[in-house]
């Protein structure tokens, strides 16, 4: 990301050069590294939901889709980001107009429904000798993040 930040300042640079213009960029935020999804942990996932009646869009791209700073934690421990829907009408996420549809029947059951799937995950992790030997072995192996110091 550091690479695209200062590909991306020096187009800035150099279109306000090109015009007259003043530039000024100030950085905001956190930088948010990219979402590793545990592809292992994101089946047992889909095989939930789909024992709960829900289809899960069957590419890559659903399952790695989005920017979150939980990025950031899937480069530390195995990691899901899963997603669960319910009819919205003609609108889309993120939009106001979504909301009216979040007090529905079926955004109810949505919840419902993603909680116990995620239980059922974790179940499945626990209690199967392979899928928990494996994942108590990428958690021993995993390299150790760098520590930060805070600011004084």
């Amino acid at each position: 990301m550091p690479e695209a930040v200062t590909r991306i300042r020096a187009c800035f640079e150099a279109g306000a050069h090109a015009t007259g213009a003043e530039l000024a960029l100030e950085a905001v935020g956190n930088d948010y590294a990219d979402l590793r999804q545990d592809l292992a942990i994101t089946a047992l996932y889909r095989n939930a939901v789909t024992d709960l009646g829900r289809r899960i869009p069957d590419t890559a791209d659903a399952l790695r889709a989005g920017s979150t700073d939980m990025g950031n934690v899937s480069h530390v421990v195995p990691t899901i980001h899963p997603s669960i829907g319910y009819d919205c009408g003609d609108t889309i996420m993120h939009n106001p107009d979504f909301t009216r549809y979040g007090i529905s029947a079926g955004a109810d059951r949505a919840v419902l429904d993603g909680g116990l799937a995620m239980a059922w995950t974790t179940i499945a992790l626990a209690v199967d000798e392979n899928h928990r030997s494996d994942l108590l072995t990428r958690l021993t192996d995993r390299p150790t993040p760098p520590r930060t110091t805070p600011a004084a």
